[in-house]
């Protein structure tokens, strides 16, 4: 017995860090699909909760100790969503356990759904991060493999990475049955398949070229700093002349760029206003209203004329400033309407699917990350463009400048700790559709989840068919 606990432990700890590689370096998230097999051959055999209890706890501490401390969080958020993850993923296998027992498609089934319930929950329930929480995010390293997340959400990719595995698991575990598990895996990845490609279909209405420029903001770069003479012209003026110059026609900037008070904004939004006039250019522009203690961002038309504010809605942990009321701004350029959002914004469906319904084909979302979480929060803000199909520019104040399609390939990006101050310009297509998860949301696979668990439970144990 002994020897059979140490299996459920290499397996459980093998396991979280092959869930975790992506995090840490995206092409990684492929490993994901062979993480829990292991496991899920050992239950289908065994049929014993308490050494996946075991294994959940060993495959929890793996999964999120690299994370944390590659990511170095604050004290306070690292050990909450340690205790976060492996609860989450005890849970995890005592569900996986109960579901390979009975050796059937709809079990496996049942285990995809309960993934998919757990990491909905995971980031609904204790909303740290939000949805760059998912256990999916690394995915959007391969965009053209998880176009269905425009139906399902992020949460999606966890459901078919479980479904999949178990169906493996089961193919191996009762091989006179592996023709009905490898048949039920082949139809699965067909249905995979065409929600991944009908999106190619669609053709984009018409493109915009747009520039997102960023810059490190902090005491070892004093030469970039937009508040000096010098550094305004660095890192704003001259980038947002040489977009235009190339044909941009939207200019943005990262989250916080410039710290404003009352008795200065005249003067500031006069300089902004005559580099719009010059250039005939659009500015989405991040900055911090010092009297208003609010994190905010402005649309400024080609005129020089301010459309619309808007106010940060999510802020990360432990940050000053207050909240918005989530009220969203457009600005029309060119006849097409682009939105805005900021930074930790782009985590959360309740806002960032609002732009989706509303058929907004670009959304500005200005960012300042810090050099261990900027990858993952790129990462993370891939998801939306394509669960919502809309482009997404991101300037960034620490952290990586991108702009994405509403496939979400990154079409242009400048790591800015990496390659310094500067811009990133693309053509963007622009495509006017609304996707069911724009539409819906969560809720229709959180149905279809909870259907699936509910129809495992009440067949009889005996029956062994699906």
């Amino acid at each position: 017995m002994t020897t059979n606990l140490w299996r459920y432990r290499l397996a459980g700890a093998a396991g979280g860090l092959m869930l975790a590689a992506g995090n840490l370096f995206g092409p990684l998230c492929l490993l994901q699909l062979g993480a829990l097999v292991p496991l899920l051959v050992l239950f289908a055999r065994d049929k014993k909760i308490g050494p996946a209890v075991l294994a959940g706890f060993y495959m929890g501490l793996t999964f999120a100790l690299p994370q944390m401390i590659y990511l170095g969080m604050p004290l306070p958020v690292t050990a909450i969503l340690l205790v976060e993850f492996v609860v989450l993923l005890v849970m995890l296998m005592m569900l996986a356990c109960w579901a390979m027992r009975r050796g059937t498609v709809l079990g496996c089934l049942a285990f995809g759904a309960a993934w998919f319930l757990l990491d909905w929950l995971n980031y609904t329930a204790i909303p740290i991060w939000g949805m760059a929480q998912s256990f999916a995010r690394s995915w959007t390293t391969y965009p053209f493999l998880i176009g269905f997340i425009s139906i399902t959400g992020i949460s999606g990719v966890a459901f078919v990475v479980g479904t999949v595995q178990a169906l493996i698991a089961h193919s191996i575990a009762a091989p006179a049955r592996r023709k009905v598990f490898l048949s039920a895996l082949s139809a699965m990845l067909l249905l995979i398949t065409l929600a991944n490609i009908l999106p190619a279909f669609q053709r984009p209405g018409q493109t915009i070229r747009i520039a997102a420029a960023g810059w490190i903001f902090d005491d070892r770069s004093k030469t970039d700093d937009p508040h000096s003479e010098d550094g305004f012209r660095k890192v704003f003026a001259e980038p947002a002349a040489r977009a235009a110059a190339e044909g941009a026609r939207i200019f943005t900037t990262g989250e916080m760029g410039f710290y404003i008070a009352d008795h200065n904004r005249a003067e500031w939004f006069d300089r902004f206003a005559a580099i719009a006039r010059d250039n005939h250019l659009a500015l989405v522009v991040g900055y911090f209203n010092i009297t208003a203690d609010e994190n905010r961002l402005f649309f400024m038309n080609p005129r020089g004329e301010v459309v619309a504010e808007y106010t940060k809605s999510h802020l990360t942990p432990l940050e000053p400033g207050k909240k918005g009321t989530g009220d969203l701004k457009t600005m029309d350029v060119d006849g097409i309407p682009v939105g805005g959002m900021i930074c930790q914004d782009d985590n959360f469906s309740a806002l960032t699917r609002r732009y989706g319904r509303n058929k907004t084909p670009l959304v500005f979302c200005p960012t300042a990350d810090w050099w261990t979480i900027k990858n993952a929060h790129l990462q993370a803000v891939r998801a939306r463009a394509i669960e919502c199909r809309y482009a997404i520019a991101r300037g960034a104040a620490n952290g990586i400048s991108a702009i994405i399609s509403p496939a979400g390939r990154i079409l242009a990006k400048r790591d800015h700790y990496a390659d310094g101050a500067g811009f990133v310009i693309a053509d963007v297509p622009l495509v006017d559709n609304v996707t069911l998860f724009a539409r819906f949301g969560h809720m229709p696979m959180v149905i279809v989840s909870a259907a699936l668990l509910i129809m495992y439970v009440v067949r009889t144990p005996t029956k062994q068919g699906d």
